[in-house]
């Protein structure tokens, strides 16, 4: 089989092209890593296409580079103008692929490498109050960015998000067209009606911080009479002037799964987000122990402020100069279960239990038997690092503006009284209100 287009994947920082991505004669795809990147390379792109001499086939090529797509106005357009399919892959990324979020590229073969380190003060254009309160109207609206507009760093998935740089004054910036350098912080902007959540997901974020738990923090801003939420991005290192990138992947591409099947409930049986797999990965991190224990805590968290859409692409590794991945920083925080409209059924089960209000007892000991932990270390894991873990949940909320933050405070009081009820702990948590759902969400995709 011989193939129809084939563009050269490079990896930032590397001095050769990675491999080779193609897609077929018979509409399939696939990947094949360079002899020089097999020689010298310092890790694979993705634990789900590890390093090898032999070609990938169109299952595990299409599930980690379908994950780069981003579905924004720019994809749209060239789709539209180029009248490409959405399963045509290897054609989108030959219009796009330059500007892979990350570190990945994926361009024309023979084409030079886009992707450099950025110079602040050089490479990129000063957004002044005027066109940035354009971009995040236009966001807000759901209109298409401002001609001159493209996301220099797109994110993958649905998303009203924009990738910008912060100068060294605070202000912020695009980069000058055509030099491919990359953004220090990603700009989310909710629908007017939907604006409760950036009060929210900062609440949450901050409470994970409280917790002790490793997570970027995003800053609530007020841009042009709009709210936005800015949050810096952890796969960027910036030193002395100049921006660089840290090669990363969500759980989805690490697992080999299309974004289609970032929730358990989408899966099959052999091919799933599921807690098996979970700890699969897990255990191919640096420090696999540290990182089940960190997993676990986190999940705890995202019951306890009523966080459901805790899925595959929630949750991120972050590759160093050799050797394994470790797990990003939290992000995406959000307390779900504040929308009414939107599903509550887990990413994935718990103790095989789809929905948190259906956990029992029996449902616990089955997550934590999974994670190792039974017993007299069990016992000492609840009571020691989840019980702090929980007060600490409980105390920072409790804090929290009365006004602004009453049902996620009533919210996470419930969820905190079920965990504790859960795992037969006795907590001096605050008393609440009973809480009350209703609608609405900007996140409910």
């Amino acid at each position: 089989m011989s193939a129809v287009q084939s563009l050269d994947v490079w990896l930032d920082g590397f001095a050769q092209p990675a491999g080779q991505l193609n897609k077929n004669t018979d509409s399939s795809v696939s990947f094949q890593y360079r002899p020089a990147f097999l020689a010298g390379g310092p890790h694979p792109l993705s634990l789900s296409l590890p390093l090898s001499d032999e070609p990938f086939k169109d299952t595990e090529t299409r599930a980690f580079f379908g994950n780069l797509l981003p579905e924004n106005d720019q994809m749209r357009r060239i789709m539209d103008l180029q009248r490409l399919d959405r399963d045509d892959i290897v054609g989108i990324l030959s219009h796009v692929g330059a500007d892979c979020a990350g570190a990945i590229s994926c361009i024309p073969e023979g084409s030079p490498p886009v992707k450099v380190p950025g110079v602040l003060a050089e490479d990129y254009h000063r957004l002044d109050e005027a066109e940035l309160s354009e971009i995040v109207r236009c966001l807000a609206e759901e209109h298409t960015l401002p001609e001159d507009v493209q996301d220099p760093s797109p994110v993958a998935g649905v998303q009203r998000k924009i990738a910008l740089t912060m100068l060294e004054d605070g202000s912020f910036a695009l980069p000058i067209a055509g030099r491919h350098v990359p953004s220090t912080h990603i700009l989310k902007v909710p629908r007017p009606q939907d604006a409760p959540d950036v009060i929210h997901e900062t609440a949450a974020a901050a409470t994970a911080a409280a917790a002790g738990l490793d997570v970027a923090l995003p800053r609530p801003m007020d841009i042009g009479g709009l709210p936005a939420l800015l949050i810096e991005r952890f796969d960027r290192h910036v030193g002395d002037g100049v921006v660089y990138r840290i090669h990363q992947e969500d759980f989805a591409q690490a697992l080999g799964l299309p974004p289609t099947l970032k929730y358990e409930r989408n899966g099959t049986a052999d091919h799933r987000f599921d807690l098996e797999q979970i700890l699969t990965l897990l255990d191919r991190l640096q420090s696999p122990a540290l990182a089940r224990r960190t997993f676990l805590r986190a999940t705890l968290f995202n019951l306890a402020i009523g966080n459901t859409d805790n899925h595959a692409k929630n949750h991120a590794l972050l590759y160093g100069d050799q050797g394994a991945p470790r797990l990003a920083p939290l992000y995406d925080l959000l307390p779900i279960r504040l929308n009414a409209n939107y599903t509550h059924e887990l990413a994935f089960r718990i103790g095989g239990a789809k929905f948190f209000d259906d956990l029992t007892p029996g449902n616990m000991e089955s997550f934590f038997r999974a994670f190792g932990l039974e017993g007299t270390r069990l016992k000492r894991f609840v009571t020691g690092d989840i019980a702090r873990l929980l007060v600490a949940i409980d105390g920072y909320v409790a804090d929290l503006p009365k006004r602004e933050f009453k049902r996620f405070n009533n919210l996470v009081g419930r969820e905190l009284s079920q965990l504790a009820d859960l795992l037969h702990l006795e907590l001096p948590f605050h008393e609440r209100d009973a809480f009350e759902p209703t609608g609405g969400g900007w996140t409910a995709s």
